[in-house]
């Protein structure tokens, strides 16, 4: 038996509206690593609109790449130090360790690069599975990296 009690664990409907304000957070870092990889590779051209950039072959992958970092990155350091995302902040719902801690960066860590696994096939129909078929409602992250999303 962990430390947290059940009736404040969060089931898929707040974690749902936390990933959503979240998504504006992925679609900036996306535009921010596209730009990035643009600029350093010369494929980027400004004008009074903004900048424009066109990514092709290996250069798109590795926007990808930084994209999907950035995204990792984002949730594991603002949950292993405060707890939560700015989604989770403006739902009032926090990241914890099984027994209530904080959870560490480690666990942390775990957590969020299955959040990659969780979101497949598309639209987090892996997580929202696993939530809704679990005795606990906890995503595959949440298991492996021994953690819990609760009311703050």
């Amino acid at each position: 038996m962990d430390g947290t009690d059940d009736s404040t664990q969060c089931g898929v409907g707040i974690r749902g509206v936390a990933m959503a304000i979240d998504t504006v957070v992925w679609f900036l870092l996306f535009i921010a690593a596209i730009t990035l990889v643009g600029l350093i590779a010369g494929q980027a051209e400004t004008s009074a609109n903004g900048v424009d950039t066109e990514l092709g072959g290996s250069l798109a992958l590795v926007a990808l790449v930084l994209w999907l970092g950035l995204s990792v990155g984002y949730h594991t350091l603002l949950e292993w130090r405060f707890g939560k995302t700015i989604g989770k902040y403006l739902v009032s719902v926090r990241v914890t360790a099984s027994d209530g801690s904080a959870p560490s960066l480690r666990a942390s860590f775990v957590r969020n690069v299955l959040r990659l696994v969780d979101w497949l096939p598309a639209f987090y129909l892996v997580g929202i599975g696993a939530l809704v078929l679990s005795e606990q409602p906890t995503r595959l992250g949440d298991r492996l990296g021994n953690t819990h999303v609760v009311r703050s």
